[in-house]
């Protein structure tokens, strides 16, 4: 699994969704980017262009839409979540 990090929007993103979310909504949450941090070239991701010298990833899962990046390191940086 690699290394992965939280931008601090991302963080607020998953604060906010939390405070509503049930235990099992939080398990899928967890397993979703468990799955990204152990694979972020998994099939399905989109690529955002949002900046083209550090791209970044969008993935659905169920619910949610998660936008990341891969770090210089080759970890894995969670830029937001968004949630239907």
């Amino acid at each position: 699994m690699a290394k992965f990090i939280f931008a601090r929007r991302s963080l607020r993103d998953v604060a906010d969704w939390k405070k509503g979310a049930s235990p099992r909504d939080r398990d899928a949450l967890d397993q979703v980017l468990s799955a990204i941090s152990a694979d972020p070239t998994l099939p399905g991701r989109a690529l955002s262009f949002h900046d083209p010298q550090r791209p970044s990833y969008s993935y659905r899962a169920g619910p949610f839409l998660i936008r990341y990046r891969e770090t210089d390191d080759g970890g894995v940086e969670f830029l937001n979540l968004f949630h239907r």
